[in-house]
């Protein structure tokens, strides 16, 4: 990774990693504007490293995250971190998180609540029409946020381009979710065990 966040090692959210934990734990960070594929190439790696017994565990911040009203950055960075603790007491040293990033201080929170000694970046894009077409179709006919969070997906595509901290971009127009998750294994592959010519 780039960029140096000062990843915490305390409790300042609630249960931060400790430095033994974060010695032995490896992320891979998904970001992406809405439509960018995140939940899908999330469940596709999850998959890939299951078929290949690689011990992992996977987390979408939105999906669990999902409250109104919505919660404090203060909460939701607490939510993140007791999440990737239990998994950690698990004994899961590899974590998958999806999540929508829109500054580099939203990174900054994330980063400290996963707690993990090392990262892999990796954010998710698409053609702003790829975006509107899929978000159209996930999202329930007549369901009244869909107006804001397509206009919302269209600005992030915008802006997202500007954070440079992310270690890999990955276009996923015309992509299998399993082929760009080939393509994350493949830029990390101490890690993830990347196959083989991936």
């Amino acid at each position: 990774m780039g960029a140096n966040f000062g990843l915490a090692d305390s409790d300042e959210h609630g249960g931060a990693a400790s430095m033994k934990e974060q010695s032995t734990t490896f992320a891979v960070v998904l970001s992406g504007p809405p439509g960018s594929g995140k939940t899908a190439v999330l469940i596709a790696l999850a998959d890939a490293l299951r078929d290949d017994d690689l011990a992992h565990a996977a987390l979408d911040v939105e999906a669990f995250a999902w409250v109104h009203p919505a919660p404090s950055d203060e909460q939701r960075g607490r939510s993140i971190a007791t999440m990737c603790n239990v998994h950690r007491e698990a004994g899961h040293r590899l974590l998958l998180v999806a999540d929508t990033v829109e500054t580099e201080d939203d990174l900054a929170r994330l980063l400290d609540s996963i707690g993990a000694h090392d990262y892999l970046l990796v954010r998710l894009e698409a053609r702003p029409e790829t975006l509107r077409k899929r978000i159209i179709e996930r999202e329930p006919e007549g369901w009244w946020g869909l107006p804001e969070l397509l206009d919302h997906a269209t600005a992030l595509a915008a802006t997202m381009p500007n954070l440079d901290a992310f270690d890999l971009v990955v276009n996923t127009d015309g992509e299998r979710p399993e082929t760009v998750a080939d393509r994350i294994r493949a830029a990390r592959p101490g890690q993830l065990g990347a196959r083989s010519g991936s």
